[in-house]
């Protein structure tokens, strides 16, 4: 091979090198964006998959005498064991469509909207459904039986938001 032939050769493996590096580039830039933020089609995901599990805890009876019979030491307990949880999955799990969004620093807006969600519809369900107060009839009852319910709402919030 001459020189001129190798000098040429140099020069094609320089460009395609250049046009690879281009393209890795836009891979790279796609995948920065194509994490979302949170978004009123997560906000509806969350509220789908919470009323999905939360209807069926909140119509058994047997969550209903679980949680009479809780301590406000073991509702306090499962509140903090169901935040914990939820902020270990939010934080560990490597979901590409989730952009991690937080507020004040350190908490997840996820693991915000998803416990209030999950908390409101296990209540709203209770009261539609008439099993507060015809059958969980105090407020303390009730409020246990809120926790325990949104412990598998919360499952289904964030179960339907991250399989999307």
């Amino acid at each position: 091979m001459t020189n001129q032939e190798i000098k040429k050769e140099f020069e094609t493996l320089k460009e395609e090198m250049e046009l690879l590096e281009k393209h890795l580039s836009n891979i790279e830039n796609s995948l920065k964006q194509g994490k979302s933020s949170f978004s009123f089609n997560d906000f509806i995901q969350e509220l789908t998959g919470a009323f999905i599990l939360a209807l069926p805890f909140a119509t058994n009876a047997d969550v209903w005498e679980i949680s009479k019979s809780m301590s406000w030491y073991h509702a306090t307990f499962l509140l903090t064991a169901m935040v914990f949880g939820i902020y270990l999955f939010i934080k560990y799990s490597n979901f590409g469509n989730w952009k991690i969004q937080n507020i004040a620093g350190f908490l997840p807006l996820r693991l915000i909207t998803s416990l209030i969600i999950s908390m409101v519809i296990s209540a709203l369900i209770l009261i539609a459904l008439g099993i507060y107060p015809a059958i969980v009839n105090n407020l303390a009852w009730f409020a246990k039986t809120v926790i325990l319910v949104s412990l598998f709402s919360v499952i289904g919030s964030l179960g339907l938001d991250a399989a999307k």
